[in-house]
């Protein structure tokens, strides 16, 4: 009877969480240029912060819908700005009618000029900053009429010391931005300056290399798994690792009930208790 007893509630944990985290799916939306879009060293679209955010949201069954359609290697600040003005549309939907029905958005746009201004010696480096600042302005005010609190704006990044004073002007403009609106701002500098853990040492570039965004991703996860009720507590630790893929930590996250009590962790626990039972007397602890 003890046993029935436990196989019941532990079932019915399961069916509350797994009910309650169905009625809290999100659409999430992704915004900006070739760091958005996770194009890698080689030029190429890979799996970059956003695919692995979405592998969270998806395996915690919290994924309602997913769109990268205006992150875009060409992207610009100002080509967002005038996508927004002309109501315009790729692959069927206007970004207006996205950032409307999104309830998470990460953005990251910017870099890719200032890296371009840089290779250029533009002398007018920090002018230009402050109008592509003034642009994103617009972008977070014509998302804030819909009182969006889950948006994150990603940062800038220095891969040499003789940028840093430019990408710390850049960095200081955006963080004062994007606090005005009480947004989250993730602070780049802080983790991929200079480091070639995280940045690709190929072909001279900027970008992050697959371990950069992953971590990239984690910094945004840890923050939805501190702000949401049902988000399972070992996800983190199954989740990054190479391709996205679980196979490597498969062991790790089945192996112990999480405190939570989270649908996913229930479920494969349970699972896994059936699997070693099944030629055995029927015990469940």
């Amino acid at each position: 009877m003890k046993k029935v007893f436990l196989i019941l509630t532990l079932f019915l944990s399961c069916y509350f969480v797994y009910t309650k985290t169905e009625g809290n799916k999100k659409n999430y939306l992704v915004i900006g240029d070739s760091l958005s879009k996770g194009i890698n060293e080689y030029g190429v679209a890979s799996y970059g912060y956003s695919d692995f955010t979405k592998d969270f949201l998806e395996e915690s069954h919290l994924l309602k819908s997913y769109n990268n359609s205006f992150a875009n290697i060409d992207y610009k600040v100002s080509d967002i700005v005038t996508i927004l003005e002309y109501n315009k549309s790729k692959n069927g939907v206007t970004l207006n009618r996205l950032i409307k029905e999104a309830d998470i958005i990460t953005m990251s746009i910017g870099i890719q000029e200032i890296y371009y201004k840089i290779d250029k010696n533009n002398q007018n480096i920090y002018t230009y900053i402050d109008t592509m600042i003034n642009n994103y302005n617009k972008i977070l005010n014509y998302i804030n009429k819909f009182h969006h609190d889950k948006v994150y704006v990603l940062g800038y990044y220095s891969i040499s010391n003789n940028n840093s004073d430019i990408i710390n002007y850049a960095n200081y403009k955006l963080s004062n931005l994007v606090k005005k609106y009480n947004y989250i701002y993730i602070d780049l500098s802080k983790i991929l300056d200079n480091n070639p853990t995280y940045i690709s040492q190929i072909n001279n570039n900027y970008l992050p290399n697959i371990k950069g965004y992953q971590k990239i991703s984690q910094i945004i996860v840890e923050n939805l798994k501190n702000n949401w009720y049902n988000i399972p507590c070992n996800f983190i630790t199954m989740t990054f690792c190479h391709g996205g893929r679980r196979e490597n930590n498969e062991k790790e996250y089945s192996s112990k009930l999480c405190k939570s009590y989270c649908y996913l962790c229930l479920r494969k626990y349970f699972w896994n208790r059936i699997n070693k039972r099944k030629h055995s007397s029927w015990s469940m602890f």
